[in-house]
């Protein structure tokens, strides 16, 4: 008889064969590191995005101050008169278009 199973079971200090039990032994022997590791990923990772939503809320929260102190302050000087000097500007399509001089500012 020629098989190519064994006729006796495996004993016990033979190695694993399968994959699956050698990730159980494995795993096994390791649970308490693998525990601590994910632990620790884990809170990482809440720790970032915490991080994240408190610098998100700052910068709205500075945003609105911002806002607000432009809302207080409604009047507004006037920009003092003064000229501009020609230039050329480039449009979205790529074209290039000659802007002359002019006076800009001192309006009431």
């Amino acid at each position: 008889m020629n098989d190519s199973t064994p006729s006796e079971p495996a004993s016990e200090e033979a190695e694993p064969t399968s994959f699956v039990e050698k990730t159980k032994n494995w795993y096994g022997k390791h649970r308490t590191t693998i525990r601590a590791v994910c632990g620790a990923a884990g809170s990482v990772a809440v720790a970032v995005v915490v991080a994240r939503q408190a610098m998100e809320q700052h910068a709205t929260e500075d945003a609105g101050s911002t806002a607000d102190s432009v809302e207080e302050d409604e009047r507004r000087k006037s920009p003092v008169k003064h000229s501009v000097a020609g230039y050329t500007r480039r449009l979205a399509d790529g074209r290039e278009i000659p802007v002359s001089g002019y006076e800009r500012g001192g309006s009431s």
